[in-house]
């Protein structure tokens, strides 16, 4: 009599993708032009979906970003980001605005089926965001602007020659240099 052998449902594994795998940091790219519903919810690109290193669970944080726009973070990211504010004493009131200034307006995510996420009122009003967006891979997080907030903050085409040397900066750099950024 021969054992069969045990069967696995969809719950009883966890994709965890290639980059992860291997040990490398998850990066975004590429920029897609999106509709936000009445709601405030936005279909994230499956593209950028796949790339989640907790597809498990499929959360995320959204934080006003430095420029016009929101930045997403993984929520693995961002517990490491809170776990950094672990750091700053309770006295020392520039980090303790600073933490109070980059969680204002902080929004926890889950993705439901169809990997729709939820903005709230104040981050659609911060990055003056209207039904069409932009979402950007940019490294390791992911941006939403309002589509011509976005084109302008881009180098124009006649002046692209101009991203050369940052260029040769950042990709010519010894390796060391880079993972320190």
């Amino acid at each position: 009599m021969s054992k069969s052998l045990p069967t696995f449902g969809p719950r009883d594994c966890v994709y965890i993708p290639l980059p992860q795998r291997l040990g490398l940091m998850v990066t975004y790219s590429g920029t897609y032009d999106c509709k936000m519903d009445p709601k405030g919810r936005v279909v994230l690109p499956a593209k950028l979906k796949a790339r989640l290193p907790d597809a498990a669970e499929q959360k995320i944080v959204i934080v006003l970003g430095f420029q016009k726009c929101l930045t997403i973070y993984t929520y693995a990211q961002w517990e490491e980001k809170i776990a950094s504010f672990a750091n700053v004493s309770e006295y020392d009131a520039k980090g303790q605005k600073f933490i109070r200034d980059f969680t204002r307006g902080m929004a926890e995510e889950t993705l439901d089926s169809v990997g729709r996420f939820t903005l709230n009122k104040k981050l659609i009003q911060y990055a003056g965001l209207t039904s069409d967006v932009v979402l950007a891979g940019v490294g390791s997080k992911i941006e939403i602007w309002n589509p011509e907030t976005y084109e302008n903050s881009l180098t124009s085409l006649e002046e692209r020659e101009s991203l050369q040397p940052i260029a040769q900066e950042i990709f010519d750099a010894p390796k060391s240099q880079n993972s320190n950024n």
